[in-house]
């Protein structure tokens, strides 16, 4: 029996445009926007939505380096947000300049190790507190 069912997702470009600019037009113009597209934009394509709102944001935020990598490699030079940095990831995200989020205190002390031994000074770092949802996104 063949598979005849087939899933496509198609993202209107015009329409993500007009909504972020939509939501915008809510908030005051000195209020940053980030722009979640962890999970390579969750399977449409990281890149493509990077290059089209880059202009319009002031961060992007991805769960893991690789993803921060990619778009870093695809010479998106908004600031990225590392939702999970990992320890064993955090010489690659200094290097890549990515922005960890620092979510423990063996997280921040390794973060530190590894910046003072690249000679790494005013690094930018976010600092993440439990409120009791437990997550890192």
């Amino acid at each position: 029996m063949e598979n005849s069912h087939v899933t496509k997702l198609e993202i209107d470009v015009e329409a993500l445009k007009f909504n972020l600019t939509y939501f915008k037009s809510k908030i005051l113009p000195s209020t940053k926007v980030l722009v979640v597209v962890k999970a390579f934009a969750y399977g449409s394509n990281s890149v493509a939505i990077a290059q089209t709102l880059k202009s319009e944001v002031d961060y992007f935020a991805v769960a893991y380096s690789d993803e921060g990598i990619a778009l870093k490699n695809a010479t998106i030079d908004t600031p990225i947000l590392v939702f999970h940095p990992q320890k064993i990831n955090l010489e690659k995200i200094i290097l890549s300049n990515l922005e960890p989020a620092i979510y423990s205190f063996p997280l921040l002390q390794e973060f530190l190790k590894i910046a003072r031994s690249k000679g790494v000074r005013n690094f930018p770092v976010h600092l993440k507190f439990n409120t009791g949802l437990n997550r890192l996104g």
